[in-house]
């Protein structure tokens, strides 16, 4: 079940660089609750999709790592606290390296997994 996991965190992130939207939302639940590091306070489901455009405004050649630190289960919720790394062309020709610290809370409803939730620090 933890594999199942994080390849749905390494979907998310690959899917939101490569401007996949619906493919995000698809994985999103529609009760989410989450606070990217980069805004002053909790976004939900739409808010968020408005931030991932803002963010990501088009496909990008961004390489995603997800650096996994940990992972608990309690039923039907799965906890995920990692590192993603993003790495990007500088423009220069020099890759640059953003990384953040992430916690994501997933819920399974039926048989799909969804995110519920969600925190960010970029470091």
């Amino acid at each position: 079940m933890s594999d199942e996991i994080w390849a749905l965190e390494e979907a998310y992130f690959n899917r939101l660089y490569q401007a996949d939207y619906d493919g995000v939302l698809g994985l999103v639940h529609e009760k989410f609750l989450g606070w990217p590091s980069a805004l002053a306070q909790p976004i939900d489901r739409s808010e968020s999709a408005r931030f991932m455009r803002q963010l990501v405004p088009q496909p990008t050649p961004c390489k995603v790592r997800v650096e996994r630190a940990g992972i608990a289960f309690a039923g039907a919720v799965a906890l995920t606290q990692y590192t993603l790394h993003v790495t990007c062309d500088g423009g220069d020709g020099a890759a640059r390296t953003q990384s953040s610290r992430i916690t994501h809370t997933w819920i399974r409803e039926r048989d799909a997994w969804k995110l519920l939730g969600g925190m960010s620090y970029d470091k």
